[in-house]
C-alpha cells in the first residue's frame, strides 16, 4: 500500500477517535448514575488519548510531503460532522435508547479493534507506532468487555444473535461511509481536469476583451449609454 493510502487511512482514524470521545463525554454529561458517568468520563479520556496518538503518527508520517498535498490532512472541528462521525442532529446518547446506546459502544468497540489490527500491520508490529496502536486495541477491548458486562447486568435477556445484528448492521454502516469518501475523492480526480479546463477557457476570455470600455475616470455617468455595463 502506497503512503497516501496510509495517510488517508490515520486521517480517518484520527476522525473516528476523536468523534467517539466527544459522543462518550455527552453520555457522561447525562449519565443517571456516578457510576455510569465515571465510566463514561474514562472511556472519553481514553478516546481522547487515542486520537492524540494518531495526530502524532500522522505527523511524523507527514513531515516532509509537500503543502498542497499536505492540506489534503488538515484535521478541522468541522471535518468530524461533514464526515458524519458527528451526527448535526446532535448526539447519539440523545436520539437512542440507552440499550441501543450500549449496544453501539458494544459493537463499535470490536470493529475499532478489529480496524486498528490492520492499522498496526501497515505500521509494523515491532515499531514504536505498531506498539502504540496495539495498546489502544488493548483499550479497545476493555470499553468492549464493560459495555458486555453492563448489559448482562441490564439486560440479561437480550439474545447472543441480537448483539450480532447490532454488529452488522454498524459494520454497513461503516463500509457505507468508506464508500461514500472514496467514491468521492474519485470524482474529484476525475472532475478536477474539467474544471482546471474550464477556467482556463474562461481566463482566455477574459483577456481577450477591451477593458478600456470599462474605464470611468472623469466621465459623466449620465452621458454613458444606459446598455453599457457599469
Amino acid at each position: 500500500m502506497d503512503n497516501t493510502k496510509i495517510l488517508g487511512i490515520l486521517y480517518e482514524t484520527i476522525y473516528a477517535e476523536h468523534g467517539s470521545a466527544l459522543e462518550m463525554l455527552a453520555a457522561c454529561k447525562q449519565a443517571k448514575s456516578s457510576s455510569l458517568a465515571f465510566g463514561y468520563f474514562e472511556h472519553s479520556k481514553d478516546e481522547y488519548n487515542h486520537t492524540k496518538t494518531f495526530r502524532k503518527i500522522l505527523s511524523n508520517k507527514t513531515s516532509g510531503i509537500n503543502t498542497s498535498e499536505l492540506r489534503r490532512f488538515r484535521i478541522t472541528p468541522q471535518g468530524l460532522i461533514r464526515k458524519g462521525y458527528v451526527s448535526q442532529n446532535g448526539y447519539l446518547v440523545e436520539n437512542m435508547s440507552l440499550k441501543n446506546f450500549i449496544a453501539y459502544v458494544y459493537t463499535n468497540e470490536l470493529l475499532a479493534e478489529s480496524s486498528f489490527s490492520k492499522i498496526v500491520k501497515l505500521l509494523g508490529a515491532n515499531t514504536e507506532e505498531g506498539r502504540s496502536v496495539m495498546k489502544i486495541m488493548e483499550d479497545e477491548l476493555r470499553h468492549h468487555g464493560k459495555a458486555k458486562e453492563y448489559f448482562l447486568r441490564y439486560f440479561p435477556f437480550l439474545q447472543p444473535w441480537q448483539l450480532s445484528l447490532y454488529k452488522l448492521r454498524e459494520s454497513i454502516k461503516n463500509k457505507g461511509r468508506k464508500f461514500y469518501h472514496s467514491n468521492i475523492a474519485l470524482l474529484e480526480h476525475i472532475f478536477y481536469p474539467l474544471y482546471s479546463l474550464f477556467a482556463l477557457i474562461i481566463s482566455r476570455l477574459l483577456k481577450s476583451l477591451n477593458l478600456k470600455e470599462f474605464k470611468r475616470s472623469n466621465k459623466n455617468l449620465m452621458d454613458i449609454n444606459y446598455k453599457s455595463i457599469l
